[in-house]
């Protein structure tokens, strides 16, 4: 497995992420998305890994910024 080019991948998809068109995390997650699996230099399991990459990067986001589905805020008071 080829890391650096997963990592330019990645960067690539955040490169070409115009955060006026993509502004919240579900839409900026989908784009790099579909960058990482439009690139022709990556074999499957290279693309397997930076998505998977990309998701714990969403995933983490989406702690973040309290969104997503069961990411409630419990009332405390």
């Amino acid at each position: 497995m080829r890391c650096e080019l997963i990592t330019a991948a990645i960067n690539k998809a955040s490169a070409l992420t115009d955060f006026d068109i993509h502004d919240d995390i579900h839409k900026i997650f989908e784009f790099r998305k579909k960058i990482i699996l439009a690139d022709e230099y990556l074999t499957k399991i290279e693309i397997l890994e930076a998505i998977k990459l990309l998701n714990k990067s969403y995933d983490h986001d989406k702690v973040l910024n309290s969104e997503g589905a069961g990411l409630k805020r419990p009332n405390l008071i």
